[in-house]
């Protein structure tokens, strides 16, 4: 059973004043940098993909990630879903020697993507571990509510070979919603705590998660030392 996780960093951040949201601060670590903690601890060997930018991670986070980037760039989150998991299909790079690795094993049913977006800083290990095992359970997508009661499409674990035939079936992906997704599948819903699933688009929205962290059992987050200085 092969693991896989993509985050989606990309995005414009307009009602955010173009400031990048996955790599603002929350309880000195970037969101970006959390949300990568938490999905490499919900099972070993996660593999990690951002679908955007890097950017909020330092060298040593970004050393044990892939980044892949939708074309052209800021064409929407189901285009950037689709760049990662294509960029799963594709061979292992050439090792140093210059020889080409063997590409990974064809995807099972027992292959599990959690597609997640890269504003939501809340999320536990332990939710993301339920969506697994509900998808793995079902055979189908298995996602949280909101606090409006409805499905969050970018917090799912999918059977990989599902989310590749629902993308297969989209087909181009440029601009349009990540709902299609889950056109003509039952999702699993999850009973969760709502804000765990609680994300930002403006600056009063982050306000209102900064005081909220804290109160959310969760991995526990490790602050970002300070380089050249002390912490705020």
């Amino acid at each position: 059973m092969a693991m896989s996780a993509v985050i989606l960093s990309g995005g414009r951040s307009s009602r955010f004043g173009g400031v990048h949201k996955p790599g603002v601060t929350l309880g000195g670590r970037t969101v970006i940098s959390r949300l990568v903690e938490v999905a490499a601890a919900v099972e070993p060997g996660t593999r990690i993909w951002l679908a955007g930018t890097a950017e909020g991670l330092d060298d040593s986070e970004i050393a044990g990630i892939d980044v892949v980037v939708e074309q052209p760039r800021f064409s929407g989150p189901l285009a950037a879903i689709a760049a990662a998991v294509t960029a799963l299909e594709e061979p292992m790079a050439a090792d140093i020697a210059g020889t080409t690795a063997p590409a990974d094993p064809p995807p099972s049913d027992r292959d599990t993507v959690l597609v997640l977006a890269g504003d939501m800083p809340l999320l536990t290990v332990a939710h993301l571990r339920e969506l697994v095992a509900a998808s793995r359970r079902s055979g189908t997508v298995a996602a949280g509510l909101d606090d409006r009661g409805r499905v969050q499409y970018l917090c799912a674990a999918w059977p990989r070979t599902l989310l590749d035939e629902r993308l297969r079936s989209i087909g181009d992906p440029r601009d349009k919603p990540v709902r299609l997704l889950f056109e003509g599948v039952q999702p699993v819903s999850i009973a969760v705590d709502p804000t765990i699933l609680r994300d930002f688009d403006t600056p009063e929205e982050f306000a209102g998660i900064e005081r909220l962290d804290g109160d959310v059992e969760r991995l526990p987050i490790r602050p970002r030392p300070a380089v050249g200085g002390s912490s705020d």
